[in-house]
């Protein structure tokens, strides 16, 4: 009986790879992913995209070790007394520190959608690769006495699996640097309340992600022409305090798409 079940769960997980979760076999090239994915995995350009992102944020944390009154805050978190903490920049970890392209293509391979079961499965692998510049940048960040914390949206129980990935590729990280998303504790994705608690003994000098809800709060929850105008207001932050990263395959601009569109977001893309 228990050959003939771990035989039935093996074709099932067999199928399920080979025809998708509708029993249809998927086809990778019409994934509206692929381009995206095929981008972020083989151009040249991407890699030199986030090297250039992180050894401008290297110029920028120099300026911002010897201006003391420097803050990449932007809801008064630091409201004062903030100058003689210790200086601390925050990262998100997905597609800013770790690259998942992988998941990724598993996932238009097999043609499923992301769901928090398959995230949770590949994040336990602990397979996911630095992002070209971000060991080098972190490096030599904590040689010149800056803390680093992680602010992720992983969930708690993800935490001991990117604790051990991010070691395993050189990354400092410890269980208080490492900030996972708590929906009991906390409200949500939202990264104010993980960043607060970093201001509270630190000086935060540089906000780095690939999302711009990473480092600007009012970014998480609106429609495109909405992103677009707090970007340009925003100027000043971004050019200076907020490191964004390249993400074309998903992100707080799909998001927006869907938004839009009452009728989902393959919808609102056609539209």
């Amino acid at each position: 009986m228990k050959v003939k079940l771990l035989t039935v769960v093996f074709v099932s997980f067999f199928c399920l790879a080979l025809f998708g979760q509708d029993g249809v076999k998927p086809d990778p090239s019409k994934d509206p992913k692929l381009n995206a994915l095929l981008w972020m995995q083989n151009a040249a350009e991407f890699r030199s995209l986030t090297r250039q992102a992180y050894r401008y944020a290297g110029g920028q944390l120099q300026k911002g070790l010897q201006d003391k009154n420097w803050s990449a805050d932007e809801v008064q978190l630091q409201e004062g007394g903030f100058q003689d903490k210790k200086p601390a920049v925050i990262l998100d970890v997905d597609e800013t520190v770790l690259d998942n392209s992988p998941f990724n293509a598993r996932n238009i391979i097999q043609g499923t959608a992301f769901n928090l079961e398959n995230w949770n499965d590949w994040a336990h692998e602990e397979k996911a690769r630095p992002v070209a510049g971000a060991l080098e940048f972190i490096t030599m960040a904590k040689k010149q006495g800056v803390e680093i914390f992680y602010v992720t949206n992983r969930r708690d129980g993800m935490r001991v699996a990117t604790i051990n990935n991010l070691k395993s590729l050189g990354f400092p990280v410890t269980q208080a640097h490492l900030l996972t998303r708590n929906d009991k504790a906390r409200r949500g994705g939202d990264k104010v309340s993980r960043r607060a608690m970093v201001a509270v003994k630190h000086r935060i000098v540089l906000l780095i992600g690939d999302n711009m809800a990473d480092v600007c709060s009012q970014m998480d929850s609106t429609d495109s022409g909405e992103r677009n105008r707090i970007a340009k207001q925003k100027g000043e932050m971004l050019e200076s305090r907020w490191i964004i990263l390249p993400n074309p395959v998903y992100g707080g601009w799909e998001r927006a798409l869907e938004k839009a569109n009452e009728s989902g977001l393959d919808q609102a893309k056609d539209k």
